[in-house]
């Protein structure tokens, strides 16, 4: 589906933005172009208060897509952060052998995967009512999580129908845009420095799926009967001590 083009001025500036589509969830996929490539997303929302102000690269980007990578099959999302940056993350099921590794903990061999390293290793972000953050119900639109489906509940002492959402039990690995030389929209004045790059979709894409395709290769591995490619500490095999 291709994207349709509205024009209008800001500050006398004239300013191209794309009109995409906002808000849907699995339920309604839509293709979705990034990188030279089209997917196909799952969710593809805006949040106009994660939106840097002013002219950028950033016009015709959402600030929340998720997908399913055709290649290993994992779950992918890029989320724009409160500073206008975008952060990437690729999620992993239970079997997986990092699966429930903090980010700290993310052998090297993997963490220099993506640009900075991996920074975030977390359970899914359940938007369900009786999760709340600082008060008020969690938005799908801020989560890294995937949902899966709704299904419908039945109250038979109320008799009151409710929808209860369901997510994958999915582990999340990812990383951040705002290291030194990434240019930060949403910055504090004099945070920026001439020369710092503003990495868009595109460059967070490429990082996700060279990521997804890292994890896959530790699944195929431990498939094959080979030994666990990496050690949860990254340590060391143990040596045997002479007399031992």
């Amino acid at each position: 589906m291709a994207r349709k083009l509205t024009q209008r001025k800001t500050a006398g500036k004239h300013v191209t933005k794309a009109t995409l589509p906002d808000g849907l969830l699995n339920a309604a996929p839509v293709p979705y172009q990034v990188a030279d490539t089209s997917i196909t997303a799952l969710q593809v929302y805006h949040n106009p208060d994660r939106r840097p102000s002013g002219d950028g690269p950033w016009n015709n980007e959402a600030d929340k897509v998720s997908w399913v990578d055709n290649e290993t099959g994992l779950g992918c999302i890029m989320l724009r952060q409160k500073n206008g940056t975008i952060s990437g993350y690729v999620g992993v099921s239970p079997e997986h052998p990092l699966f429930g590794f903090e980010a700290d903990a993310v052998p090297v061999g993997v963490s220099n995967t993506v640009h900075g390293g991996v920074t975030y290793g977390k359970a899914c972000e359940v938007n369900r009512f009786e999760r709340r953050a600082h008060g008020k119900p969690r938005q799908e639109r801020y989560t890294v999580c995937h949902t899966t489906w709704v299904r419908t509940v039945q109250d038979y002492r109320t008799v009151q129908t409710t929808e209860d959402e369901f997510h994958e039990d999915l582990w999340w690995l990812g990383f951040d845009t705002d290291h030194p030389g990434d240019l930060v929209p949403g910055g504090r004045y004099g945070e920026g420095r001439k020369g710092d790059v503003y990495r868009d979709q595109s460059f967070v894409y490429s990082n996700c799926i060279e990521l997804a395709r890292k994890l896959k290769s530790l699944i195929e591995k431990g498939s094959n009967g080979d030994a666990p490619p990496c050690d949860p500490l990254g340590l060391p095999a143990p040596t045997e001590r002479p007399g031992d």
